[in-house]
């Protein structure tokens, strides 16, 4: 690691964390804290990241403000993680642990949002570290935000929805058309998919199951 000082704005929700205490005792960073509109650390104004325990993880799949927090770090202009802190074989009562490891995999393959998996505080620290100098390294490589949205992005939509079970080029565009958000397409429960012309009982258990 660089002996370079970085930036790092950290959301009020983190003010009393472990990980926090971590960042500071580095030595690297420069703390700032604000509200962050989504997101828990953004290093310099290139990366964010999202850290939940392993209990945080669980407990917002089973309240559902899982997806719609990935979908926001997936659409914040930002290179985005989620940092997952904690042992992956704790227990976590009602959560099956296919469960967590099916939303991890959607997390990764249908928002293209990199999941790291640290084992405590100062671990996470760590990585945070690392991530820090990888975007602003010695030749001050920086990942830079994007100043307009990618080119084609109804296609790109249209595309993250055809990975869903079931799901052809004619029903991505009745869901996109029904919902009017990826978003709402993967927060929507079985029996709001099933208003949607092609989608019966069967595949909406199915597209659940798999963003769940």
């Amino acid at each position: 690691m660089s002996d370079l000082v970085h930036q790092v704005t950290v959301d009020h929700s983190e003010r009393r964390s472990a990980l926090l205490d971590a960042v500071r005792r580095t030595g690297a960073f420069q703390v700032r804290m604000a509200r962050l509109a989504t997101g828990d650390y953004l290093i310099g104004n290139d990366v964010l990241i999202e850290r939940k325990s392993v209990a945080d993880l669980a407990a917002s799949l089973v309240d559902g403000r899982l997806f719609p927090q990935v979908a926001r770090l997936a659409h914040s202009g930002y290179r985005s993680l989620l940092l997952i802190e904690g042992s992956a074989t704790t227990s976590i009562p009602d959560v099956h642990p296919h469960s967590l490891e099916g939303a991890l995999v959607s997390i990764t393959a249908m928002w293209r949002v990199p999941v790291l998996h640290s084992s405590d505080a100062e671990q996470s620290a760590r990585m945070l570290h690392f991530l820090a100098d990888q975007v602003r390294g010695p030749h001050e490589r920086v990942l830079r935000r994007f100043d307009q949205k990618p080119k084609r992005l109804a296609s790109r939509k249209l595309f993250l929805l055809q990975g869903l079970p079931g799901v052809g080029p004619a029903l991505a565009q009745r869901l996109l058309d029904h919902f009017g958000t990826i978003e709402r397409v993967f927060t929507a429960d079985a029996s709001a998919l099933g208003e949607v012309r092609g989608v019966g009982p069967r595949k909406a258990a199915r597209i659940r199951e798999l963003v769940l």
